[in-house]
Parts: C-alpha cells; structure tokens; sequence
C-alpha cells in the first residue's frame, strides 16, 4: 500500500536556538507522537519547554501544562504573538487534540497559528552540515512507514518530493545505503522477524538534537511567519496515518 500527501518540494528555514526577533512570543504545540512536547519562545527566545511521554493522558494534561508553562515563562496567553502546532503524520487522537487546542487559542487570541508536519520536525533533529540526501522514516504500525526525503541547502531544510506511506520491504531496495533518519512511535508492537531485520539493516543518520520536540517545531515555524508577518495564513488541517481514519472525523467548519 503506498500513499502520498503533500505538494511539490518545499524549503524551511531552521533558525538557530538563540533570538530571532527581540519582541517575538508563541507557543508551540505537538502531540502526534507518543510524547506530548510543548516550548515557549519569549523575546525572540527559547524561554521553557517540555518533553514527556504521558500516555493515554494528553486530553487532560495538555490544557493545565500549557498554563504551566506559560506562567513559568512568565506569559500570558493574550501576549503570544504566534501559535504553532504539529499536523501529523502521527497519532490519530494525539494529532487532532493538539490541533484543536491550537485553533482555539488561535481563535481566542487572534493569533496566526502555523503548521509543520511531522516528517520535517525528524529531519530537523539532523545537523544543518550535513550535505548528503537523506530520507527520513516514521513508522507508526508494524511494517508501514511514512517517508520523505530531505536535503540540507545554505541552512535550509528542502523536502524533496512528497511525504509517502509505504511497507518497509517495499522502501528497503529504492533506499539502498542512502541515510536515514528513523523515528518508531511503537517499537514495541507486533511485528515480524523479517521486518526487525529490515530495521537492523538501515543505515542511520547521526542526529545533532535528541528529540523531534517543539523546540525544533518553533525553530522551522518561527522564521516562516518571519518571512511575511502580515500574510494571511491558510487553515491547518491534520496529516492522519491513515485515509480511514480521516474519513471518520472531519473539523468542524
């Protein structure tokens, strides 16, 4: 089974962990994975950030760690000048509790909310120096992937064609020795000895940061509202794992 989602190649800007902007607060939110990742930038600046597998907790942890985090930065949510949010691939309840946390306080706040897909938070835990192509690799269920690949140009991560759904052994002869950037939400579920030798064989990319979290989500979104503060930013929509479940819910309008 192979699927596609996405448009043409696109490039992101990756901003240093230091200022961006001297004025600039958001907050940024993912919960596709098995981890919920919340950062706060407060002038210009990576001021507080969590990281942490909580379960099945995230519909009543999200919206209290959030005020926690908010006031251990010292911010009131009316004072953000910016919300990000990771739209999927991912989880299918964890990616749509997060979006609809962010539209609402998009809403309330009257703030542009940016989304960034899951596949380009992996591919920017890579070193920016890094110049070979790479593919970056999400496995969410047994031997199914999403995939993507990425490249590294003057500082900016490019995607390189569109963000795909494959079976691994059909992925494994198109990959070949090309590096890769693997990240398994359930390392843990049923899968056969062939498919773990699949997994084995992958020739892995050395990362420069630990975990996809929303430190790396304010890093690729920030500089894209930088880029046009005024612009009239498109509606996020959701990125699910599978079509099946996108046709069982839909945004209310």
């Amino acid at each position: 089974m192979t699927g596609q989602i996405g448009g043409a190649a696109t490039a992101t800007a990756v901003a240093t962990d230091g200022a961006v902007d001297a004025a600039l607060s958001a907050l940024a939110i993912d919960s596709t994975s098995d981890c919920l990742s919340l950062a706060v930038m407060k002038d210009g600046v990576p001021a507080a950030s969590q990281y942490e597998d909580i379960g099945r907790r995230t519909t009543q942890e999200i919206l209290p760690r959030i005020d926690a985090l908010l006031k251990g930065a010292g911010l009131d949510a009316r004072a953000l000048d910016l919300l990000l949010v990771a739209r999927g691939p991912g989880s299918f309840t964890g990616t749509r509790i997060g979006l609809a946390v962010a539209i609402t306080f998009a809403q309330l706040t009257g703030r542009p909310l940016i989304g960034v897909d899951s596949l380009h938070l992996l591919a920017a835990q890579t070193d920016p120096a890094e110049r070979r192509r790479f593919v970056v690799l999400l496995n969410c269920a047994r031997d199914e992937v999403y995939h993507a690949a990425f490249r590294w140009r003057d500082g900016r991560l490019a995607m390189e064609g569109r963000i795909a759904l494959s079976s691994l052994a059909n992925l494994l002869p198109e990959l070949g020795q090309t590096p890769v950037v693997l990240r398994r939400f359930n390392p843990g579920l049923a899968t056969t000895a062939e498919t773990e030798a699949a997994f084995a064989r992958l020739t892995i990319l050395p990362l420069r940061h630990a975990h996809p979290d929303a430190v790396r989500l304010l890093a690729l979104g920030v500089p894209q509202y930088l880029e046009a503060p005024q612009r009239t930013w498109p509606r996020v929509t959701p990125i699910y794992l599978k079509s099946e479940a996108f046709r069982k819910w839909r945004p209310a309008p």
